[in-house]
């Protein structure tokens, strides 16, 4: 009768069934703070870039700002576009500043389901002074 009370196992068969489940939660709210880190980041990013641009009015500039605002980011990963280019803009003109993005998902199980990369981006439009 003293063999059917001992349940020492019992907590460690518990934990085994449960890890998984725990891991798997775990790394997909990593793998979603990262999204949306790098979302906060490229609007930032792109509400910089387009103030800079509508106050000189040169690609250069933009681009300098997006480079130094991205700098947390994997620089092989990032898109931008300008729309209009240089020499087309004046006062009063919409100057947008879109800057796209690719997030690798490092849990397995989700990037089955959702694909190995999520695409975000930032865009902003402002008229140029």
């Amino acid at each position: 009768m003293n063999k059917l009370k001992n349940k020492k196992g019992q907590a460690m068969v518990e934990f085994v069934l449960i890890l998984p489940v725990f891991l798997l939660l775990l790394l997909g709210m990593v793998d979603l703070s990262r999204v949306i880190s790098a979302n906060f980041v490229l609007d930032n990013t792109a509400r910089s870039a387009a103030r800079i641009g509508v106050i000189s009015n040169q690609d250069s500039d933009i681009i300098a700002a997006i480079e130094s605002g991205t700098e947390t980011l994997d620089s092989t990963s990032i898109t931008y576009t300008i729309t209009p280019g240089e020499g087309s803009r004046s006062s009063g003109d919409a100057l947008a500043v879109e800057i796209n993005y690719t997030v690798d998902i490092l849990t397995p199980i989700v990037s089955n389901v959702l694909g190995n990369t999520i695409p975000i981006s930032g865009k902003i439009v402002m008229r140029v002074e």
